[in-house]
């Protein structure tokens, strides 16, 4: 199973592509009003640990158009976040009346899980 595999208290940084419905990258995500990238403990937690935005820590077309770069800094995967399995999601709204949250993909492989595990050398 492929999950997104940070070391506890280092930057993390991941390129996720967006598809469609029909297996083609989102090309007008510049265009989003908003979007969210959340990782809470269980799926139905209404309690979000780390939760990053567009323009605070999401970055849009990225490397190139269809892409979403997240960047996750110290505090997110030292303080907030213990040793263990989260689960991420990401939800993109272009209008009230068109909110979607897309697949997470990792080296190709779809996926939902976030891992912190402990680095060797700890400040």
């Amino acid at each position: 199973m492929k999950e997104w595999l940070v070391k506890k208290g280092n930057t993390s940084v991941q390129d996720i592509p967006v598809y469609d419905k029909d297996g083609a990258l989102v090309t007008n995500l510049a265009g989003a009003t908003a979007i969210k990238f959340q990782i809470k403990k269980k799926k139905t937690d209404a309690v979000v640990l780390v939760e990053k935005t567009k323009g605070n820590g999401i970055a849009v077309d990225i490397p190139s158009a269809g892409y979403l770069r997240i960047t996750l800094l110290p505090i997110d995967t030292g303080v907030t976040l213990s040793k263990g399995v989260y689960y991420m999601a990401i939800q993109i709204t272009w209008s009230a009346t068109e909110i979607y949250e897309v697949i997470i993909k990792i080296d190709g492989v779809k996926t939902n899980n976030f891992r912190i595990v402990q680095d060797i050398i700890q400040s």
